[in-house]
């Protein structure tokens, strides 16, 4: 609660002293002094930005700062050589400032940037780069314009080339990495030319707007196969339950090739042989449900989001749910299954791609989950076939009951839980269906800065293995 965007809102149930106490409590913690990103677009800031930071290499600048420091020592000695030293060392400046400008770049670029990025890994992109000027471009290097939320390598690690003739193109690699999950947007290129003894650069600025989406970063976990946790569930609904969908007995249908996660009991030998590779077999009757289509279910809310809240203040739970989110459709797709919707919230969205999918985690906002009476979760299922898999940060009445209800209809649900705290913690139930994706707190890092530490994921409860 220290910047303008935290200010408190009015919660009409409540009376009117506790907003008051919010109000005076955020304003003694407003910070007096905007970050720097805040307040970069003053015209000073920017002029300074592009004279100091942009016109001048390291060298460069060493050379500006220690000239100056000689000017102001030798005037007060009247030290004519200092003075003529220091002199010498602006000119010099001056001069490939001057160079710079007459043999400015004028190129065009095309840019090919990924639609999908992840948080914390570089993203490449190749841009051709067009000489349209009568001079040959030396000693220039790319870089992505600055953007919030955003890291771009060293001077030093940028792509360089010693030249260009008039006329030519060349394709080269640019890196950046972003910082956080949601929608990064890449409004242009620089172009920077180096001049003589790499003292001073022109910065050539290119409109090439780009968007990106940004992923959670990658938790570092092994899902369990999907197939293996479906077959074990639908097993229990076939067998064992009353409410199981009635239908004829087992016969086999055909042989297919081998998929990770089949049965090794469904293993046909003969065609096996004839084929050359594994097969598998098919079975028609009571598994006529088609269980090729995955359907993912994610819990937005997130317990510390208060009603007074405008925004809340750590989104990383948030975060590994939807990197969870992720590795289970990835999983789901390496073995055969494809995603058919995902639901954020309470609203479903049928999906054509994975880039769709992708989007959705990208753009998608946290919800309110103070109270046990907020919907958080879908009501109904788009299609009763399909595995529908369920993700969640805890183990809530409204996520119970759906569950149960969803089962008495003979719907196949598996849920997995990443614990949003310690308390959320084995509080699943213990069944086949149920798996719980552990992640391990640093207090110490927490007490002291007031965020969750980088987590070690480990599965905690794997499922278990198909019985013979």
């Amino acid at each position: 609660m220290s910047e303008l965007a935290d200010r408190p809102v009015r919660v009409p149930e409540e009376i009117i002293l506790v907003h008051w106490w919010r109000l005076i409590r955020w304003f003694s913690n407003l910070r007096l002094v905007p970050r720097w990103h805040e307040h970069r677009a003053r015209l000073l800031l920017r002029t300074i930005r592009r004279l100091y930071y942009d016109g001048l290499t390291r060298t460069g600048k060493i050379v500006l700062i220690c000239s100056l420091l000689i000017f102001m020592f030798s005037y007060r000695a009247s030290n004519g050589f200092m003075l003529f030293t220091s002199a010498f060392a602006i000119g010099l400046l001056l001069w490939g400032a001057l160079l710079g400008f007459i043999y400015r770049p004028r190129v065009s670029l095309q840019r090919e940037t990924p639609g999908i990025a992840v948080a914390g890994q570089p993203l490449l992109s190749k841009i051709k780069i067009n000489n349209n000027g009568r001079l040959g471009l030396y000693n220039f290097s790319l870089r992505e314009m600055v953007v919030p939320f955003g890291r771009w390598p060293k001077e030093w690690l940028r792509p360089h080339r010693q030249s260009l003739p008039a006329g030519q193109s060349i394709s080269l690699s640019v890196q950046c990495e972003p910082q956080r999950r949601g929608v990064l947007h890449l409004s242009g290129l620089a172009v920077q030319t180096y001049f003589p003894f790499f003292l001073t650069r022109l910065t050539t600025r290119v409109i090439d707007a780009a968007d990106v989406y940004v992923l959670p970063e990658t938790l570092k976990v092994s899902i369990p196969s999907l197939r293996n946790i479906a077959d074990q569930a639908t097993k229990r609904l076939t067998l064992g339950s009353e409410n199981t969908r009635k239908g004829p007995s087992l016969d086999y249908a055909y042989s297919r090739p081998y998929q990770t996660g089949d049965s090794m009991r469904r293993l046909d030998h003969r065609a096996s042989s004839r084929y050359g590779e594994p097969m598998s077999k098919v079975f028609e009757g009571v598994e006529q449900i088609r269980r090729d289509k995955v359907y993912l279910v994610i819990d937005l809310s997130l317990a510390d989001f208060q009603a007074w809240q405008r925004r809340p203040l750590d989104e990383e739970p948030l975060d590994e749910r939807l990197a969870l989110a992720v590795e289970i459709g990835l999983s789901a797709q390496n073995e055969g299954f494809s995603l058919a919707a995902v639901a954020t919230g309470r609203e479903w969205h049928p999906l054509d791609n994975l880039h769709q999918f992708h989007q959705h985690i990208a753009t998608c906002t946290p919800e309110r989950g103070y109270s046990d009476e907020l919907q958080t979760l879908p009501d109904s299922v788009l299609l009763e076939e399909g595995i529908h898999v369920l993700v969640l940060g805890r183990w809530t009445k409204e996520a119970e009951s759906l569950v149960d209800r969803w089962q008495h209809a003979g719907i196949l649900v598996l849920v997995f839980l990443i614990p949003e705290s310690l308390a959320d913690s084995g509080s699943l139930p213990e069944e086949n269906h149920f798996v719980e994706v552990q992640s391990l707190l640093d207090h110490e890092a927490k007490s002291a800065t007031g965020l969750r530490g980088r987590v070690k994921a480990r599965l905690s409860r794997p499922a278990k293995k198909e019985a013979d």
